[in-house]
């Protein structure tokens, strides 16, 4: 059995509202000043989320399968790392694609990124359910900051800031 079972579940459960918030506020927004910046944050807002959300939870039948938790928290700690990496690239496109510059959310992004691939590393070498737990925390903090920088936008779009 998984160690911190209800954890796993917390994160997918976490993960999955906020795509809902990130709908929500997509739907409240549609017919409003919705900025090029705005759709590309909540769009990784729901990417993220459900990467999350499978991530978490696939690590439950991958342990029972293989039973064993060290090997299942050491291929999720794969799939993350190779997650964070490709959506890094894709990101990266969708950015020069619509012309949006890179601000500070860019730095604090990437810090996040880099702390998310470090605590993956950890969870990779070492097969420890509490460094994959650092791992999801990390990778449930990239949507929330992104969210906190759409509603900071949101509060200066009347001003003309690109809201970090």
């Amino acid at each position: 059995m998984i160690p911190d079972l209800p954890f796993l579940f917390s994160i997918a459960a976490l993960s999955g509202s906020l795509a809902g918030l990130a709908g929500l506020v997509g739907g409240l927004r549609r017919g409003a000043d919705f900025r090029p910046i705005d759709r590309f944050r909540l769009r990784e807002i729901v990417e993220f989320a459900f990467a999350n959300t499978l991530l978490a939870l696939s690590t439950v039948p991958l342990a029972n399968l293989l039973g064993s938790v060290e090997a299942a928290v050491r291929i999720v700690a794969f799939a993350a790392i190779a997650y964070v990496l490709a959506v890094t690239v894709v990101l990266f496109r969708r950015l020069r694609a619509v012309e949006i510059p890179m601000t500070r959310w860019a730095v604090v992004a990437g810090i996040l990124d880099l702390l998310i691939l470090g605590a993956g590393m950890a969870a990779l070498v070492s097969g420890a359910i509490a460094a994959l737990q650092v791992l999801l925390v990390l990778l449930l903090a990239r949507p929330m900051m992104a969210f906190v920088f759409v509603l900071t936008s949101f509060d200066q779009s009347d001003s003309g800031a690109d809201g970090g």
